[in-house]
């Protein structure tokens, strides 16, 4: 099944998400300290948004690939550890696709063609020459460490180095000298460099930058305007930004409503009337 802009776009939304209240946003800068890599990682564990369910309500997203701009608004579902739905459909029109979620399966079900789609994760691999799994995006959409590439998160997140930046703590895959050291020497084979850029104080992750040196590729994630829900902060606003090659794409979010535990949920239901299809 090929792949046309908006269910890239949808893609793309499972990756990134923000939200707007008129709650009053984290602006203070905090104090950097030298603290063990331990006590970073597990300050920025005990600050996670605390939740089972989570409805982000009509959403409003801005998506530019190769120059190529798209607006486009929809709903995302997330239950925890069990699935992610979204819809997607133009600023003016009914839903285009949903997609669903789980730790095994991805599936979409295209509105245009009536049609719906099964595989699994080696659809977003291939798309994006990044590897993901169900877990890893997750933790990406509630603001969360994640280890990449993906494995085992208590062997590898625990591995991170971090060093004090100007104004952040900077958690990272490789130590600081190592890396500049490959760098210089051009020695980048097999290398991947993931880093998250953490908040003083609040201990909130404020940036994720991925570089795959084999498939020559760069996503950063930069989470804005954190506000306070359910005793954490949560960031309301996140811009990702991509390049492979020569292909490069850029997306802003941003969400209206965000229902924590709450009643509705966004469901999945396959009309017996599509065609199943492959991916």
């Amino acid at each position: 099944m090929k792949l046309n802009s908006y269910l890239l776009a949808l893609i793309l939304v499972i990756l990134g998400i923000s939200c707007r209240s008129t709650r009053d946003v984290y602006t203070a800068k905090g104090e950097l300290k030298n603290i063990p890599d331990a006590k970073l990682i597990s300050s920025v564990e005990e600050g996670y948004l605390d939740f089972n369910t989570l409805f982000l309500k009509k959403f409003k997203a801005e998506l530019t690939f190769n120059g190529e701009k798209k607006s486009f608004k929809g709903n995302m579902f997330i239950n925890r550890d069990s699935s992610i739905t979204v819809s997607i459909n133009p600023l003016m029109g009914i839903e285009l696709f949903r997609v669903r979620l789980s730790p095994g399966n991805v599936e979409i079900i295209d509105r245009t063609k009536k049609q719906y789609s099964q595989g699994d994760y080696k659809i977003l691999w291939e798309k994006f020459l990044i590897e993901l799994d169900y877990y890893t995006l997750q933790h990406i959409l509630t603001n969360q460490l994640f280890p990449y590439p993906i494995g085992d998160f208590d062997k590898t997140i625990k591995r991170y180095k971090h060093y004090v930046g100007q104004d952040a703590y900077q958690l990272q895959s490789l130590k600081e000298g190592r890396y500049n050291r490959i760098y210089k020497k051009d020695k980048t084979d097999n290398v991947v460099f993931h880093q998250f850029s953490i908040l003083p104080d609040v201990f909130r992750i404020r940036d994720v930058s991925i570089r795959d040196f084999e498939v020559n590729s760069q996503v950063s994630i930069a989470y804005e305007d954190f506000q306070l829900r359910n005793n954490a902060l949560f960031p309301s606003k996140i811009v990702i930004d991509g390049k492979r090659g020569w292909d490069s794409f850029s997306l802003g979010i941003s969400f209206e409503h965000i229902d924590i535990d709450g009643e509705h949920s966004l469901g999945f239901k396959i009309s017996n009337k599509y065609k199943k299809t492959q991916f």
